[in-house]
């Protein structure tokens, strides 16, 4: 049990491969406008709310009220302009939940504020959704105190009873839908990483690698203006499998693995696709592939056994790309670099070669 808690209390964030799942299967744009949707119609509600004879009147309140649909009106904005970075995620949903509470805490009637708490069960589903079980439970504590809250005053007018079943209804929703999320996740992603990994070196295949950037191109920070795509090729890989064996190659290909990972940026996404050849791609703030090239050509020269690569590299603007060009750019971008790792085979090897002409 205890094991298995820890397991789920460290899980990672889910958001970057989901937004490429979302991404590669044209469903971006659907989700973006489900979740303006919901927020724009937690504004709408709170309008509503304020405009009623139930409302409240107070100062105070009413500024939290202010305060809360100015949350959700940026939420929605924020949707609708487009996919948001992580951060822009994380700060969302925190800014969703403080919205929420806002709310509950504001409104007069403590039954209908209590009712409300049932709201942070959809900021809980989406935390669920793209991120960590950290932020799951800390959505959970914020709905369980401003309900036990509205509870205590539900009690406090002599509705004790009603007070105690809305509460556990309230809490059981917060609780179920969130965790029924990250169990679907959680299966869905373990099932994609084991079809999606090369079992020998346990990079990403080639149709993980589109998922992976096609994920990275949505989800990065716009400063990021560049995307770099590198194809190597390992020089004469045939002569070591014909000289020391299969086993050898093997291993050689494991540890070209291991100096892709060391040679590129934690950010980038590394594929193995196929043979002896492998794929690298990143966003870059100068488009300049040389740096890249360089420390690939160098890492694997200096493995053990004595092997060396050809590298192809090409990239592209980011800027005024439309979501629904990163698929065609990518595929653009990897037949180029690997036009231009064969013009640097074609010289001789151990070296690199960038694909100049624009997308």
């Amino acid at each position: 049990m205890a094991a298995a808690f820890t397991r789920w209390w460290l899980q990672p964030s889910h958001y970057d491969w989901l937004s490429g799942y979302l991404g590669a299967r044209g469903m971006s744009g659907a989700t973006r406008a489900m979740m303006a949707s919901i927020a724009g119609s937690l504004a709408a509600c709170l309008v509503a709310l304020l405009a009623s004879s139930d409302g409240p009147r107070a100062h105070l309140p009413v500024a939290m009220m202010g305060m809360a649909f100015v949350g959700g009106v940026a939420g929605a904005i924020l949707w609708t302009l487009r996919w948001p970075t992580p951060q822009q995620s994380v700060a969302f949903a925190l800014v969703t939940n403080a919205s929420i509470a806002l709310a509950c805490l504001a409104y007069p009637d403590p039954m209908a504020s209590l009712v409300g708490c049932i709201a942070f069960a959809t900021s809980g589903g989406y935390i669920a959704f793209f991120h960590t079980s950290k932020f799951v439970v800390y959505n959970f504590a914020v709905a369980a105190v401003v309900a036990v809250h509205a509870a205590v005053r539900m009690a406090e007018q002599g509705h004790v009873a009603l007070a105690g079943v809305d509460l556990f209804l309230v809490l059981q929703v917060n609780i179920a839908l969130p965790l029924a999320i990250q169990v679907v996740i959680r299966a869905l992603g373990n099932d994609l990483v084991h079809a999606h990994l090369d079992p020998l070196t346990n990079l990403c295949n080639r149709r993980a690698f589109h998922l992976e950037v096609l994920g990275l191109l949505v989800a990065r920070p716009s400063l990021d203006m560049f995307i770099l795509v590198a194809v190597i090729d390992l020089d004469d890989f045939k002569n070591i499998n014909d000289s020391h064996g299969h086993v050898v190659g093997d291993r050689v290909l494991v540890e070209v693995a291991n100096a892709l990972r060391a040679s590129a940026h934690d950010t980038a996404v590394i594929a193995r696709s196929g043979g002896e050849e492998f794929i690298v791609a990143d966003t870059s703030r100068t488009g300049d592939a040389a740096p890249l090239a360089n420390r690939i050509c160098e890492a694997i020269a200096e493995l053990p056994i004595s092997v060396t690569a050809s590298v192809g590299t090409a990239c592209a603007p980011l800027e005024g790309v439309p979501a629904r060009q990163h698929k065609p750019l990518l595929e653009y971008l990897i037949g180029a670099a690997d036009n231009a790792m064969y013009q640097a085979k074609r010289s001789g090897g151990n070296g690199f070669h960038h694909h100049d002409r624009a997308y």
